[in-house]
């Protein structure tokens, strides 16, 4: 699963700009970028951040 593509469709679902995802989980607008683009990866604690943003969760591991 591509997280960044994840976060970017459901930031575009959302009507929201890299700027304000990025105001509301406490990073910049260039990670933002770097991670939809593939051009970097998140960690967990960015990922974290971001989803709880967009108001979803991300489960890693089996189930």
């Amino acid at each position: 699963m591509n997280l960044g593509l994840v976060m970017k469709e459901e930031r575009a679902r959302q009507k929201l700009s890299q700027q304000t995802l990025a105001d509301a989980a406490g990073v910049t607008k260039r990670a933002i970028a770097y991670w939809e683009s593939g051009k970097k990866q998140m960690n967990v604690e960015s990922a974290d951040k971001v989803f709880k943003a967009l108001h979803m969760s991300v489960i890693i591991g089996e189930q």
